[in-house]
């Protein structure tokens, strides 16, 4: 396995718009990793991007909808505004090879939208839904809160970096919580035509087996969508970034997608 190498921020303009991006990795042989983040909060996700790196592969951070850009978003803070922004770049700046299109949390629900939007065009080889919200019982921003302390109980204290990012933009966090509930990803799923992986940490509480499991099982059998349970609570991409990083790159080779349905616990 190779050295991560460093990460590096990218500012592009993509329709117009200034769109920033983290970016570790140079290789042209592998995949290139496309990852939204969960709330727009994008520190957390910085570990994963090295490990990514580490496997030869590419991986790039969208900053969206832009909490940590500043002077303004980039999108719209919902669900299909970011969704909307990831395609947009996709198609602007990856013009050739496999793009593996991966969203943590709320950036899940927006990858899975963002792999309806370039299935026409620019397909993604692989979508992968990590830790992906909001399960049906979790449908108000009350059971949202009062899931959140078994979600993160397993998690680290480091991951409090995203918290200015977070703090600034109060009104566009609840307009993004909103719209994710609002969002029924087990329906959107039925029209996904790229390989699907679903994968959370075996103690995440927003992300429990039985919702990603719905989520697999409603996609299209052409999808070989596959579950994966890995170690951790919701934020395994920072509390085991290396274990996500192989599941995905080994997951975005063509031989490995086309799979049935399993759950697997990995650790």
């Amino acid at each position: 396995m190779n050295s991560a190498p460093e990460v590096s921020e990218q500012l592009d303009i993509v329709a117009g718009v200034p769109m920033r991006s983290l970016r570790c990795g140079n290789s042209a042989g592998g995949p290139h990793v496309v990852v939204i983040p969960g709330l727009g909060a994008l520190g957390y996700l910085v570990p994963y991007a090295r490990a990514v790196g580490a496997t030869g592969a590419v991986c790039t951070l969208l900053d969206l909808p832009g909490f940590g850009t500043p002077g303004g978003l980039a999108s719209r803070p919902t669900i299909r505004g970011i969704a909307e922004a990831a395609a947009a770049w996709v198609r602007a700046c990856t013009s050739t090879g496999d793009i593996v299109l991966l969203g943590h949390s709320t950036g899940a629900q927006a990858a899975l939208h963002g792999g309806l939007l370039l299935q026409e065009d620019r397909p993604p080889t692989l979508v992968v839904l990590a830790g992906p919200t909001v399960a049906p019982r979790q449908r108000s921003l009350l059971r949202l809160a009062c899931a959140a302390p078994a979600a993160y109980r397993f998690d680290s204290p480091g991951e409090l970096v995203v918290l200015p990012d977070l703090l600034r933009t109060r009104a566009d966090l609840i307009l993004m919580l909103r719209s994710a509930i609002a969002d029924r990803p087990e329906d959107h799923v039925r029209s996904l035509r790229s390989p699907l992986l679903v994968t959370a940490g075996s103690r995440d509480a927003f992300a429990p087996t039985s919702w990603l499991s719905a989520i697999a099982t409603a996609a299209p059998p052409s999808c070989g969508a596959r579950v994966v349970q890995l170690a951790g609570s919701h934020n395994n991409p920072y509390t085991h970034p290396s274990l996500l990083a192989k599941v995905v790159v080994a997951a975005s080779s063509p031989v490995t997608c086309q799979v049935t349905v399993k759950v697997r616990i990995m650790r």
